[in-house]
């Protein structure tokens, strides 16, 4: 039979596992077989914290204060109470209290490394809480050396995994994932509610990252996870936290969350993190469109309440979107006022950085002053991208972009407004390349991450959960990749002077609300043309898109026939939309296009005025330019690769190596994940035939099918050479997901950030018959030295057939 003491022991580790109902179980049974003072002081200060996260915080305070008038309490137990006391305080948000009783706690707790330890979390949990984040670190650091000393693991996992979370604050997302994933698999096994704890704070490390649907995500998971446990503290905690996540996305929502979480706060009695959670509420309406003075008020009262209770820099948060408001209501004077009360350090978190900067900018257009307003955005996107370039993922650079396209948006629109082609080409660049201007170094190898990746080549499809754990757990992989260097875009003349010596042009397609632009650049001229709706482009480019697939599968018979004749009617008028108005300006040369993501799925080399042009699509003019400065070099060994269950995969690879005078192929068996990945890094140019998969929620999971499973966009950045030029011949593998408006992220993206200089692939099927003759055209004049993308334009100005293939990266 279990004694007291043991009792005690099973109660603080189901405490731990946040079981709080059954620690309170089993320390009234301990109460029972014991009349040792010392060890029933001990098991109320236990109790004291399950008491609270059930409902009686109060009544938790007052229990452990009785502790400590308790005649001929042991200093270790009134260190432990003094602990467990600063823990109560600061969960009631008496953050004065809590360090006062926390100092003396670790005064008292010398010698003690698993008690020492315990204090320190605690008191790193109150420095987070009090925005914090370097004596939190401090703190969370020491204590997991003493938590280790005392053989602790839980507790120290805990202190791992928040200061992980103090990295997250400090704008350090790679190390802030690291942290949490040393820890996760330890705390996760002690129950549902921990589990969750560690979905709510990996989701702030993605909503930070900008991916705020999938944080959206784990977070209502979370909360159901604490709703289910009747803990409703820690679900009004997750739902202001989801709150936040749904602000840009969904602000109606937003809103209705953080009420209900203020609702669940106030039921708990505690008051300041009601204010904290209406403070989002009154941000979400602000968001929302919202302008009224009432609103205003509100947002102002929330504000003195949050720097009173030393929520200094949830404050300023809501200080700068009621400046946006003010801003909206035309009282430019008070804005500008407000915004200067406004103080934001380089510890400030790039988000609070960066909205300020949105809302000085915004102020600054409202005034008509556009180099003000782009200097603002510009020096907005100077912080964002310097954030970007301490991690290499392409992954979290694209998902990252999301925090910049507002002021993008600012900058272009002041840009049009200006009307000077110098500055159009600018924001154009600067908007465009949002995730590219950021050049990652090669990652060093990660046997881990490639382990991984084969076990989600083996996977069961059927198996979600064990497919939605691998892909998580590669993703978070890839972000610890090495970091980047930022560079500045090029200028106007130096552009000029490139195309010159290439006989080129630049076409720069913009999409601003809700209209295309388009910037013309050659030697001789630029100029910036008014297009078109982006709707009636849009609604072209998706029945063209549809079009294409149907007339690939259906090459014979009346039905298709009259498709392949909607499809050139379709085509044509595209090209009237988005090509005729630009060839006074662009002539007849080979043509750099830069299109807006908003565009994405144009098959450009089809429209009228582009049939039979050269045209390369880098990822901006600035990433063309630095590949352009070296000659490409005519590729000397070709990789051929045809996938299975693709009828006409062998026959394609086969005629297209008979072209090069030194081939390798692999068909068949011999196709299988290793084989492909030594071939690609030893040739220079790659061409792969085969099934390909495209999510459009994760396209770095794009990948084409092989024998032995998918080969992913992801396992492209584990070769240890890329080819210069890369052949994408698989349905699916050329399109794109638009992930913020202006980033683009497939298969061909993957590649261009591996290294790869060049990649030819279609943003829609292309009929067997047709791509084996359309590549062996191709390789006979990519093998005899002609430009990729010269012999692209070649060979479908030489066909009768719709041949949607595109050029990306540096084509020549």
């Amino acid at each position: 039979m279990d004694d007291a003491e043991s009792l005690h022991q099973q109660a603080v580790a189901a405490g731990n596992a946040n079981r709080y109902a059954e620690a309170l179980a089993l320390i009234e049974r301990a109460r029972t077989l014991t009349e040792d003072a010392d060890l029933l002081s001990r098991l109320d200060i236990t109790a004291a914290y399950g008491m609270a996260e059930t409902g009686d915080p109060a009544g938790a305070i007052a229990l452990c204060e009785e502790v400590l008038m308790r005649p001929g309490l042991p200093g270790l137990t009134a260190g432990l109470a003094h602990s467990q006391l600063g823990l109560l305080y600061m969960r009631n948000a008496e953050n004065d209290a809590a360090m006062k009783c926390l100092t003396m706690a670790l005064d008292v707790l010398h010698g003690e490394p698993l008690h020492r330890g315990r204090a320190l979390l605690n008191r790193g949990y109150l420095f987070l809480d009090l925005q914090d984040p370097a004596s939190a670190a401090a703190d969370f650091t020491e204590a997991a050396d003493y938590l280790e000393r005392a053989d602790e693991a839980v507790d120290r996992a805990k202190a791992i995994f928040n200061l992980g979370y103090t990295h997250l604050l400090r704008n350090d997302l790679v190390a802030a994932m690291k942290g949490m994933d040393e820890a996760a698999p330890t705390l996760a096994e002690l129950s549902p509610v921990s589990r969750a704890i560690g979905q709510q704070d990996r989701a702030e490390v993605l909503l930070a990252s900008g991916r705020p649907r999938e944080a959206a995500e784990a977070l209502e998971e979370a909360a159901e996870a604490y709703g289910s446990e009747k803990l409703h503290r820690f679900q009004a905690e997750c739902e202001l936290i989801l709150a936040r996540t749904l602000l840009s996305e969904d602000p109606a929502r937003s809103r209705t969350v953080a009420q209900q979480a203020a609702r669940r706060f106030e039921a708990n009695g505690s008051t300041t993190w009601a204010v904290r959670a209406r403070a989002v509420a009154v941000v979400a309406e602000i968001t929302g469109g919202a302008s009224s003075p009432a609103v205003l008020r509100r947002a102002d009262e929330l504000v003195e309440q949050l720097r009173k209770a030393g929520y200094r820099p949830e404050a300023d948060r809501v200080a700068l979107h009621a400046t946006r408001l003010v801003i909206r209501r035309g009282d430019l004077t008070d804005a500008a006022a407000r915004l200067g009360r406004v103080r934001v350090g380089r510890d400030s978190p790039i988000t609070t950085r960066l909205l300020r900067l949105e809302v000085r900018a915004e102020l600054a257009s409202a005034r008509g002053q556009l180099a003000q307003t782009r200097s603002s955005a510009r020096r907005g996107l100077g912080e964002l991208h310097a954030w970007q370039s301490s991690f290499g993922s392409l992954d979290l650079q694209s998902s990252s972009v999301g925090h910049g396209q507002h002021l993008a948006r600012l900058g272009l629109r002041a840009a049009l407004e200006d009307g000077s082609p110098a500055v159009v080409f600018e924001w154009s660049e600067r908007a465009r390349a949002l995730a590219s201007r950021v050049t990652a170094l090669r990652p060093p190898p990660d046997p881990a991450l490639a382990a991984d990746l084969t076990r989600l080549r083996m996977s069961d499809p059927k198996d979600r959960a064990r497919t939605r754990e691998l892909r998580d757990r590669i993703r978070s992989r890839t972000w610890f990749s090495a970091s980047g260097t930022v560079g500045e875009p090029i200028g106007l003349e130096e552009l000029q002077a490139r195309l010159e010596a290439d006989d080129a042009g630049l076409v720069a397609h913009i999409v601003l609300d809700g209209r295309i632009h388009a910037l013309c650049v050659t030697a001789e001229q630029t100029a910036v043309v008014p297009l078109c709706p982006v709707e009636a482009a849009r609604a072209l480019i998706d029945r063209i898109a549809a079009d294409l697939d149907f007339a690939a599968q259906h090459r014979d018979g009346d039905l298709g026939t009259a498709v392949r004749g909607s499809l050139r009617t379709d085509l044509s008028a595209l090209g009237d939309l988005l090509v005729r108005p630009l060839l006074g300006v662009i002539g007849y040369r080979r043509l750099v296009l830069t299109p807006s993501a908003m565009l994405a799925g144009t098959p450009w080399t089809c429209l009228p005025g582009l049939i039979g042009r050269p045209l390369t699509i880098p990822t901006s003019t600035t990433r063309w330019m630095e590949q352009a400065a070296a000659p490409l070099a005519p590729p000397r060994v070709a990789g051929f690769v045809a996938g299975p269950r693709l009828q006409r995969a062998d026959d394609e690879v086969s005629r297209a190596a008979g072209r090069w005078p030194a081939a390798q192929v692999l068909t068949g068996e011999e196709a299988d994940s290793n084989r492909v990945g030594w071939l690609a890094s030893r040739v220079d140019l790659f061409h792969v035939a085969g099934h390909g998969l495209h999510p459009g929620d994760h396209p770095l999971f794009a990948a084409v099918e092989l024998v032995d499973g998918p080969w992913f966009g992801h396992d492209v950045d584990l070769l240890p050479r890329t080819p210069e030029v890369v052949v994408l011949s698989a349905c699916d593998l050329g399109r794109a997901s638009v992930l913020h408006g202006e980033e683009s992220v497939g298969m061909s993206r993957a590649w261009l950030h591996a290294g790869a200089r060049a990649v030819i692939s279609s943003p829609a099927l292309l009929a067997d018959d047709l791509a084996c003759e359309t590549f062996a055209a191709w390789h006979g004049l990519v093998a005899e030295g002609v430009a990729p993308a010269d012999a692209l334009a070649q060979v479908v100005a030489g066909s009768d057939d719709v041949i949607p293939l595109l050029c990306f990266g540096a084509g020549w």
